[in-house]
């Protein structure tokens, strides 16, 4: 029997945006299994649990966490074993699902490349096929860095109901230029899936002495007023244990529209249970956030379109 899904919603009619006008997404935030291949087996079948809730929801796109698949406390053994190349079981389910459901879906998974190398990633599948697969290439930590190898390509921008997303995961989001690039390149939302904790265990086996910063907060809503986009940040709910240590994830989960206000975003109740939260992107529908400004249009500092090497 299916675990229920608590949904909260925050939606303009009873039917999706039109072609063109924005998007009608869906953000998964639960708590999952990880570190095994019965997780990942878990945490497909529960991506299709919660894709047939969205379904009802007549969702245009549906976004799951940072490595969904395998959860995301893993060390390098456990990243090398249970990586995935982009044709194997976890995105061609998800590409399968997007047929049934209709809708287009955001999985980061693990990534096993041709050449060996192991990548957070993520697939944008849409209609049966993968339209995009983006490897991060802003790593956090020391721990990141041991289990990954940094991607060499700009994240992408992919058309989701003839409306252009550009594509984050978790770091990410909290770098100005990114988002610069991907506005340039014609984006009108960000989705940024993450993995975002309180307290954890670094690398070298200490506890951190500061919590990891909640970016809805502060730096999630000023990007989206700054370059006035939506920005859809999908997070993990409650625990995760593993040989690392133990991680307790925020649980907060949300859509900011392009003045910075939530569209919605999810408080104590999304923490406490699995939540499906839908909300409608419709930039018409969003006042102008200044009299005059245009900060994108009024930039005069360049941006090339090209990743620095990684150390």
């Amino acid at each position: 029997m299916m675990r229920p899904i608590h949904v909260s919603t925050s939606l303009s009619d009873s039917i999706p945006p039109k072609p063109g006008a924005g998007v009608r997404v869906s953000l998964f935030q639960a708590e999952n299994p990880s570190g095994t291949p019965e997780a990942v087996q878990r945490n497909l079948a529960r991506m299709g649990e919660a894709l047939e809730v969205a379904a009802r929801y007549d969702s245009q796109l549906t976004v799951f966490p940072e490595c969904y698949n395998t959860g995301y406390s893993l060390g390098p053994d456990e990243c090398r074993n249970l990586a995935e190349p982009r044709d194997g079981r976890s995105v061609t389910t998800a590409a399968e699902y997007s047929t049934r459901y209709d809708t287009a879906i955001v999985l980061p998974y693990v990534e096993r490349a041709a050449a060996g190398t192991v990548h957070d990633s993520i697939a944008v599948v849409a209609g049966g096929e993968l339209v995009a697969n983006y490897r991060k290439t802003h790593l956090y930590g020391q721990a990141e860095r041991a289990n990954f190898t940094p991607g060499e390509q700009l994240p992408p921008v992919v058309e989701i109901n003839e409306f252009p997303v550009g594509i984050l995961n978790c770091y990410e989001c909290e770098f100005p230029p990114l988002y610069q690039s991907l506005v340039q390149r014609g984006a009108r939302m960000i989705v940024g899936p993450t993995a975002a904790d309180h307290h954890f265990v670094l690398h070298d086996g200490t506890p951190t002495v500061v919590p990891y910063p909640d970016a809805t907060e502060h730096i999630i809503p000023a990007m989206a007023a700054v370059w006035r986009v939506f920005v859809a940040y999908a997070n993990r709910r409650g625990w995760e244990v593993s040989e690392r240590g133990q991680w307790q994830y925020r649980g907060n989960s949300g859509v900011w529209a392009p003045d910075g206000r939530p569209v919605l975003a999810s408080g104590v109740a999304e923490r406490a249970d699995d939540t499906l939260l839908v909300a409608d992107c419709l930039p018409d529908r969003v006042a102008p956030f200044s009299p005059e400004g245009d900060h994108l249009a009024d930039l005069r500092v360049g941006l090339r379109d090209e990743l620095v090497p990684a150390e």
